[in-house]
């Protein structure tokens, strides 16, 4: 019992071997052979996805899964008509010659891109205006218990402005030994 659970521990942490591998190939060629007329309307209708996925070269490749959700809705129409009429070849080769389907295609991933180029400045505009709207309530409770408890508990000295920056205040470690500069 517990050597089953060691040897579970090691292979579980181990890589696919080389069968599991070719398995996986096999897999795939045949899912490419059974289904031809999808895979060629996939290949040629994520050609912007591709193209994303080799240009995008951050961690994350987030250009390239925008563009992919999107590019996807774009084909999937064009794989439904496939499906339901023939899905032959020659089925594949009509729609991947139709110039409707390119445009779908292609406008698709262009709003992809859209959203990736888009998005983040509305998410920093959104994040900028809700800092400053909890800075402002912050704000406005901090003065209600000033006029509630008085001067004291804002921590400032009498002489401060409110809300002064105390880093701003303290002399820095490295002119505090020197002299001032004369004027």
């Amino acid at each position: 019992m517990a050597k089953d659970k060691e040897t579970a521990s090691k292979t579980a942490g181990k890589r696919p071997g080389k069968s599991m591998a070719i398995m996986i190939v096999c897999g795939v060629l045949g899912f490419i052979v059974a289904a031809l007329p999808t895979v060629v309307v996939l290949l040629v209708g994520m050609i912007p996805t591709i193209v994303a996925y080799i240009i995008d070269l951050t961690p994350g490749r987030y250009a390239a899964r925008c563009v992919a959700g999107l590019n996807i809705a774009g084909v999937v129409p064009f794989l439904n008509r496939l499906w339901s009429s023939t899905n032959d070849l020659p089925g594949a080769i009509a729609v991947v010659t139709d110039v409707y389907a390119w445009l779908a295609f292609y406008l698709a991933s262009g709003v992809g891109w859209a959203l990736f180029i888009s998005l983040p400045s509305f998410v920093a505009s959104f994040k900028t205006y809700s800092a400053k709207r909890k800075a402002n309530a912050l704000r406005e409770r901090l003065e209600e218990l000033v006029r509630e408890w008085g001067d004291d508990i804002t921590g400032n000295k009498p002489g401060d402005v409110e809300g002064g920056d105390r880093a701003a205040d303290a002399p820095d470690s490295a002119s505090a030994g020197s002299k001032p500069a004369p004027a």
